[in-house]
């Protein structure tokens, strides 16, 4: 008998007095809660144990083949491996800080270009976001690790990854949420538990923390407002959200003014505690439904975008997979609308897309949010293709430069519309 507690967030860890082989557990409560109920959860871990009678059992398990350091990284780790990777990659890398965290966590990230520090005129800027919740810390390693294999693959001349690293200027943030990730990591993926971790150190979601022009642009076109009283992109931040005593977390300050002072294109955010990627929109344009197909403007290229990630995820592809949990994704690709799988005000790919030219996606990497240590090798061959295969998105479609026909010179802001999207992007500072 093994007692347990009535804190749901709060994981009770017990061992079995001997080893046990077994394919199949039964949990039998002894007592219940005063009104009769009784609510459980458990996690079984163990060591696997091949079926000797079936010689094909492990085959679909990804073998690794990249030497990286898998291993999970605290605040400190996370700096010496990027200093690390740093030195040995002089030329293509440069570590710069966004902002701090609340307890005062410098948010690093590293920049991985053929001319680092600098913006290139017709060469495209990507970025992948990690750790927003920081108890969700697939992302955070992969990252990490994606570093590594960058700049080795580059040393040893891989011309995929030559190619990518001389015409994208990538920038990797790891940790959004260093606060968060500091708590769930003292606790291991063991007793992490579900929520520990996932906001910041003021309680703060970091993903429904950012301004909603969802609001504001759906009011407009209601209105008919839309485009020629007010814009259908690049929407201003509502003056409320700038007031010092707004309810802003610092972290998500820092990446604003991150992405404000960057001209990104394409962008990921690594989440975990499924296997789906989501698009935007990712609020109801109803208000007060939980759930409801809120497609963009660009549903299209989003939809797009999603497949990629999916379809070359060796997880989300595998006809073997099982649900996380209940949503069945499979049925769609595993991909899905946000605002149709559940509603978030306020999320970082909204206002990327409202607010910046830049379009972003959610993944959501695993069924675990805290995968045990043993996980990571075999994660990382999950998702190496799907991290490469993203990237290179950002090479897709039309690009070029708006010039003055006098002077040559590029125009910057200049607005560009494309008959039937209702979204117009703009020109960077160069033209």
């Amino acid at each position: 008998v093994f007692p347990g507690n009535k804190d749901p967030e709060t994981p009770v860890l017990n061992l079995l007095p001997t080893p046990v082989v077994a394919r199949y557990l039964r949990i039998n409560p002894q007592s219940w809660f005063p009104n009769g109920t009784v609510c459980l959860r458990a996690e079984v871990l163990g060591c696997p144990v091949p079926d000797p009678n079936n010689i094909y059992a492990w085959h679909s398990q990804p073998v690794p083949t990249d030497k990286l350091d898998f291993r999970h990284h605290n605040y400190k780790e996370m700096r010496k491996l990027m200093k690390r990777v740093s030195e040995e990659c002089p030329d293509i890398t440069r570590i710069y800080s966004i902002g701090k965290s609340y307890l005062g966590l410098k948010m690093y990230v590293m920049e991985i270009s053929d001319n680092p520090g600098q913006h290139e005129v017709g060469e495209p800027e990507f970025r992948y976001v990690a750790g927003m919740h920081g108890n969700e810390v697939l992302g955070r390693e992969l990252l990490l690790n994606l570093m590594e294999y960058l700049c080795r693959e580059f040393r040893l001349g891989n011309p995929r990854v030559v190619q990518l690293v001389t015409e994208t200027r990538i920038h990797l943030l790891p940790s959004m949420n260093p606060d968060g990730y500091e708590t769930a990591y003292k606790l291991g993926s063991e007793l992490s538990g579900w929520a520990m971790g996932r906001w910041t150190y003021e309680g703060i979601d970091l993903n429904h923390n950012f301004a909603d022009l969802n609001t504001a642009l759906w009011d407009a076109e209601d209105n008919d407002l839309v485009p020629h009283e007010f814009p259908n992109h690049y929407i201003p931040i509502p003056e409320y959200y700038t007031f010092a005593n707004a309810t802003v977390a610092p972290e998500t300050r820092a990446v604003i003014d991150w992405m404000q002072r960057y001209p990104f294109v394409l962008s990921a955010n690594l989440h975990g505690g499924e296997l789906v990627v989501t698009y935007p929109f990712d609020m109801t344009r109803t208000y007060w439904k939980a759930q409801e197909l809120t497609p963009t403007a660009d549903d299209g290229v989003f939809r797009w975008l999603a497949t990629v990630y999916a379809t070359s995820n060796l997880a989300m592809a595998s006809e073997e997979r099982r649900l996380c949990h209940y949503d069945d994704f499979m049925r769609f690709g595993n991909i899905i609308n946000g605002a149709n799988w559940h509603t978030v005000p306020g999320s970082m790919n909204d206002f990327s897309y409202l607010h910046t030219n830049c379009f972003e996606i959610t993944v959501e990497l695993s069924c675990d949010k805290f995968p045990h240590v043993s996980e990571l090798p075999a994660e990382w061959e999950n998702n190496r293709e799907s991290l490469l295969l993203y990237m290179e998105q950002v090479h897709r479609g039309i690009k070029g430069v708006v010039r003055d026909s006098d002077t040559g010179q590029g125009i910057a802001n200049a607005v560009i519309s494309v008959d039937g999207i209702n979204h117009d992007v703009r020109t960077g500072t160069v033209g």
